[in-house]
């Protein structure tokens, strides 16, 4: 059993494609702050920058993969919602496990030549603390853009569910994708929950269990995620006769030689 926001969907690349659009977006960001706060970019600071962007959207392509799977249904917010604790904790829990001093005895000792209150000097705890700060506060525009614009692109158009619907998308799913040694598949949809039979030659292998979770994951990226669940894949070796295996309109490919 399976969520249908699994990472075969075809939806998930294209909410990946919006992951590189949300680092572009807080790189833009990030420029217009250092803009505003008098900053010169010299020959150096161009290389840090172009270093800067594939980091960042790598940054929000693996910080995009927790949040898809546990995203179910078609609220944008909740997306939104996901990417943004798990965008947040992919920086803040590593600064506050590797870097933050958590000794109170050492935490904010200063230098003895700077008083206590001075203002311009930052202990390293505090020079952490300002940094998952800014970056919580950075990543509320990206997210909540590229969430919608996700709604937008990938929901939005979605037909409802059908019996005649779940045909059309099988057929397609299927055409050219199906191993010589596939007999058949059988396909069923009851209380939210799709099922799917395959029936080879021979003993299945990985590379046809792959196979037809790619075929499910086609079927179910063309329907709203609330709409199926649950999918169940069931792949096996079976010499019986194909009238036998199941209802004839259960079948959504059968290979010629069976009919």
């Amino acid at each position: 059993m399976i969520l249908a926001m699994k990472l075969t969907d075809k939806r998930f690349w294209k909410f990946e494609a919006m992951m590189l659009l949300c680092g572009i977006i807080l790189l833009c960001q990030m420029l217009v702050v250092f803009i505003c706060n008098g900053a010169e970019f010299e020959s150096c600071n161009g290389a840090v920058l172009m270093l800067l962007f594939p980091a960042l959207c790598l940054y929000f392509v693996i910080s995009g993969i927790p949040a898809w799977v546990l995203y179910k249904g078609n609220s944008w917010l909740k997306l939104a919602g996901y990417l943004y604790i798990f965008s947040a904790l992919l920086m803040i829990v590593p600064l506050l496990t590797l870097l933050f001093d958590w000794n109170p005895v050492t935490a904010n000792m200063r230098p003895e030549s700077i008083p206590a209150d001075d203002g311009k000097y930052f202990t390293d705890n505090e020079f952490i603390i300002m940094i998952c700060a800014g970056w919580v506060a950075l990543l509320i525009i990206p997210v909540l853009i590229t969430s919608y614009l996700t709604r937008c692109w990938i929901v939005k158009k979605m037909p409802n569910i059908t019996t005649d619907n779940l045909l059309d998308s099988a057929r397609r799913a299927v055409k050219g994708n199906v191993s010589p040694n596939v007999r058949a598949i059988l396909m069923n949809y009851s209380h939210d929950h799709l099922i799917f039979r395959c029936y080879l030659d021979s003993i299945p292998t990985d590379i046809d269990r792959e196979m037809l979770s790619d075929i499910v994951g086609e079927i179910v990226g063309d329907f709203p995620p609330n709409e199926i669940p649950t999918v169940t894949e069931i792949c096996e070796a079976s010499n019986v006769e194909i009238s036998k295996l199941g209802d004839r309109n259960s079948f959504i490919y059968i290979r010629d030689n069976e009919l």
